[in-house]
């Protein structure tokens, strides 16, 4: 083998070894999409609500119920039909990810149920239930912010905890108010952090296939 093969074929090791590492890299990252589309979700969710009860409409908790059902087909189709029917190039899969992975489902689970309860508990009557549903929010965001080292999310489970003590704090004095703190705290914790890592990872996406496209 000649001496400038033998150097051809170092690079091209080197070469590899780059791809697979911005690979990994970038899996490491958070897309954002997530936290856009349910904070999108909870945001409008409230806001209906607030409006709901603001004009004398007394069917406010329809809007939590059609929340669940648009939530639980938004997790059949990411779980099941884009998991198992839609093809994808293959990722390289982390420690880091698959956990957080099995945190994000138990939080689904959790959430799901919560909302439930409170459908058949009365979300109307008492305020105080957006007060936990703030809580179940900043504690995922402090465990995906410190997985993936993203700081905004962190700041977004304060704010979201927050929320929470404001809300239990003040109690059923806050009524409807409730409604507005809730969308206020998703609006921080969920939509700056999404839209923010969006960006980020569309950024570093670009740069990453640019790079495998190279000759």
């Amino acid at each position: 083998m000649k001496k400038d093969d033998i150097i051809q074929s170092g690079q091209d090791s080197l070469a590899l070894i780059e791809q697979m590492i911005g690979r990994a890299r970038a899996e490491e990252k958070d897309s954002g999409m997530g936290w856009i589309i349910w904070g999108w979700l909870l945001f409008i969710a409230s806001l209906a609500h607030y409006i709901m009860i603001k004009t004398g409409m007394k069917q406010g908790n329809t809007v939590w119920m059609i929340f669940g059902v648009v939530a639980f087909l938004l997790a059949i189709y990411e779980m099941v039909f884009r998991k198992y029917f839609l093809k994808h190039p293959a990722k390289v899969k982390t420690y880091t990810n698959e956990l957080v992975n099995r945190l994000g489902i138990a939080f689904f689970i959790s959430l799901m149920i919560m909302v439930y309860g409170n459908y058949r508990t009365g979300i109307n009557n008492s305020g105080v239930n957006f007060g936990y549903l703030l809580l179940l929010y900043g504690f995922w965001m402090f465990i995906h912010g410190s997985a993936f080292r993203y700081r905004l999310l962190i700041y977004g489970a304060v704010i979201n905890w927050a929320g929470a003590g404001l809300v239990f704090y003040f109690g059923d004095k806050l009524g409807a108010e409730s409604l507005l703190v809730h969308a206020f705290c998703v609006a921080l914790g969920y939509l700056v952090p999404g839209h923010t890592a969006r960006k980020m990872y569309s950024q570093s996406d670009s740069l990453t296939s640019g790079f495998q496209t190279n000759p």
